[in-house]
């Protein structure tokens, strides 16, 4: 087995057997229409227009044998960092127990698939998302969801502080802001760009997909 160190190419790095694909917090208050987000008024189109995409990609990845983790953030006074509640003030969106901090239809984590749950936005601090990534004898993330400039994003460096190869899916992550379209596009654009420049791989999920369709033919 290659040191993993020496895996550069892509098909090297995201051979199913050390790749855990990543779900950042597909959650309703974040991604549904009439979620807390949408009510503050961030604009959720780039978010509705990837969800669909990234329920499909997510389904043919399980049909390859992909191992999935899903990760939700949790509002909360007493666990979320000093810093988070002196910022963003009492916890608004995503309370435990609140219809904005289950799943949306469709990211519903199947038996077997870890759920994570974070109080900030890198899905490292304060988890057990190592400890399941190690059990695996992980080596790569391949990244979903919310947030290339946040929430996926803060995951995304951690990842890469820590060892891991980072493969980011450009058409299965959303971003939103509250200044309309062309400045959500403008932020996610950013956010990409500070990952192929400095910390990973940046993919479509078609091009990702038939990588593993390859891999498992062999």
């Amino acid at each position: 087995m290659k040191a993993s160190s020496d895996l550069t190419s892509l098909e090297e790095q995201v051979a199913l057997q050390h790749t855990a694909l990543l779900v950042i917090d597909m959650q309703n208050g974040f991604v549904s229409p009439q979620g807390e987000m949408d009510g503050f008024g961030f604009d959720l189109s780039m978010v509705l227009q990837v969800a669909p995409r990234l329920v499909g990609f997510l389904a043919e990845a399980r049909r390859l044998g992909a191992f999935v983790v899903h990760t939700r953030v949790i509002n909360d006074a007493v666990q979320n960092p000093p810093s988070w509640s002196a910022f963003w003030g009492p916890p608004a969106v995503t309370v435990e127990g609140t219809w904005g901090a289950e799943f949306a239809p469709g990211f519903e984590p199947l038996a077997g698939e870890p759920v994570v749950t974070k109080y900030t936005y890198g899905a490292f601090v304060g988890t057990n998302l190592a400890s399941i990534l190690r059990t695996r004898d992980i080596r790569t993330l391949v990244v979903t969801g919310t947030g290339p400039n946040i929430c996926s994003g803060d995951t995304m460096h951690q990842g890469f502080a820590l060892g891991y190869h980072i493969v980011a899916v450009e058409d299965c992550l959303a971003s939103f802001t509250v200044r309309g379209p062309e400045w959500t596009q403008t932020v996610k654009n950013v956010g990409i760009y500070i990952i192929e420049r400095h910390y990973g791989k940046v993919v479509t999920s078609a091009a990702l997909l038939n990588i593993w369709r390859a891999q498992v033919a062999l």
